[in-house]
């Protein structure tokens, strides 16, 4: 019997690595990304650390990542087979370089909103203000193409992008968007842009070549839902975003 490799579909961060301030205490660090100046940023635990070589050695790994292609070269894990980056805004070859194909459908998604994603980042960033928070943003851009707002908060305390996002919301800035918002991260997404769409476009293409194979997804955020209910089957980190909001559900 020939051994099927199955196809993993894996969110980076807080699924495989995360900050070193999400560390659990006392936990071996495993270098797992650098920042701009090549310093580490982003740590694995000795669990995540031999999943992650579980995982590279028996399985197709694609991470599925909000990352920028530009953060995503900053990750030191030895991925093989491509990307889905940007929020599912970009697909990246096996070789590393940008598939054409599917730009060219993100340029049509994205085109009503070239100006609108600059427009709202300042509203956000003034939002804040406004509300005493020291906030910093921007508009992540691909290719030559501007693909979603970035807001992060420089305090402590992550309820802060909440309550940020509830005065945006109460403006009507959001319309024909939508959000996704973990921890200190909060993204406004135009409407098509999101990890399913990519990964949709990635399971037709690898159907092509490979037949169905299982497809496993993992992601800790509840905007990875999407991109896992495509997949056969989807796990999540305990004690993530994602798992939390099943707890409550079942009223653990």
């Amino acid at each position: 019997m020939n051994e099927v490799r199955p196809l993993i579909l894996v969110d980076l961060d807080d699924t495989l690595f995360q900050t070193a301030r999400k560390m659990p205490p006392g936990s071996e660090k495993h270098p797992a990304t650098v920042d701009v100046a090549g310093q580490p940023n982003g740590y694995m635990t000795g669990v995540q650390h031999a999943f992650v070589g579980w995982l590279l050695a028996h399985a197709d790994v694609v991470p599925v990542t909000a990352r920028s292609v530009e953060a995503c070269s900053r990750v030191q894990l030895p991925f093989a087979c491509g990307a889905i980056c940007s929020h599912g805004g970009v697909i990246l070859g096996a070789d590393g370089r940008l598939d054409q194909d599917w730009r060219a459908q993100m340029s049509e998604t994205l085109a009503a909103y070239q100006t609108r994603l600059h427009e709202l980042s300042a509203a956000t960033l003034a939002i804040g203000q406004a509300l005493g928070h020291s906030l910093r943003g921007w508009v992540v851009e691909e290719a030559g193409l501007f693909h979603y707002v970035v807001t992060k908060h420089n305090e402590s305390d992550d309820g802060i992008l909440q309550r940020v996002l509830a005065e945006v919301r109460e403006r009507g800035l959001l319309d024909g968007m939508h959000v996704h918002g973990n921890g200190n991260n909060l993204a406004f997404l135009p409407a098509g842009l999101d990890k399913r769409h990519a990964v949709q476009e990635w399971l037709r293409r690898d159907r092509a070549v490979h037949g169905e194979r299982p497809v496993l997804g993992f992601g800790d955020s509840l905007t990875d839902l999407g991109f896992m209910g495509e997949c056969h089957w989807w796990a999540t980190p305990a004690r993530s975003q994602l798992a939390k909001a099943f707890q409550e559900v079942a009223g653990e």
